[in-house]
């Protein structure tokens, strides 16, 4: 049995490291923003359009999407407001922003495209199984599996410590020293609001 545990230990400590250091970068990025360069290369084009088939933003950001070649998921609608509309269209590390007047016969697109730690900071905030974009998809099955394969590592080190009869001592202080630390974190990061 302590060779199976040691077994599934390893392995899902390879299997999910990539996932976890994407993890460990953007939390890195969100703590120390001033270490990174954090402005996005930026573009515009403009895109023809066929204004019947732009009646709504969502149809527009289709027609773009379909036509355009413009990868991503329709993010962020806004109203028609004097004629003119805007709306959002994303996939992880780049974000188009969209502004059209009804009835023109083209688009202004805004490309924003982030740097390496940019992309990585879009993902530590995606989630879900919900998105147009299947890559979001994607990366949402690949962090349920790393939580439960987080949750096995947790599971089985356990096990594997508690084995180690040697090492029960300094393994009891470090667990509850580590406890004490995630606790006392989580309320002060909640209390502050």
């Amino acid at each position: 049995m302590y060779r199976l545990m040691r077994n599934i230990h390893l392995i899902l400590g390879l299997v999910f490291a990539l996932a976890l250091g994407v993890y460990l970068l953007s939390s890195v990025r969100l703590a120390h923003r001033s270490w990174f360069s954090a402005a996005p290369t930026v573009t515009e084009h403009t895109y023809p359009v066929d204004p019947e088939r732009a009646a709504t933003p969502r149809a527009l950001g289709q027609y773009l999407i379909e036509e355009h070649g413009i990868r991503g998921e329709i993010a962020r609608v806004q109203p028609a407001q004097d004629g003119k509309f805007s709306l959002l269209i994303r996939r992880l590390g780049t974000g188009y922003q969209v502004r059209y007047d009804e009835g023109a016969a083209q688009a202004l697109v805004r490309e924003s495209k982030q740097a390496f730690t940019g992309m990585l900071l879009s993902m530590h905030f995606a989630h879900g199984f919900w998105h147009e974009n299947a890559t979001i998809n994607v990366w949402g099955a690949v962090l349920l599996l790393t939580s439960i394969g987080l949750f096995a590592i947790g599971v089985t080190g356990i096990y594997l410590w508690f084995k180690t009869y040697d090492e029960r001592l300094i393994g009891s202080v470090l667990l509850g020293a580590g406890l004490v630390f995630a606790f006392v974190s989580l309320y002060l990061v909640r209390s502050q609001g």
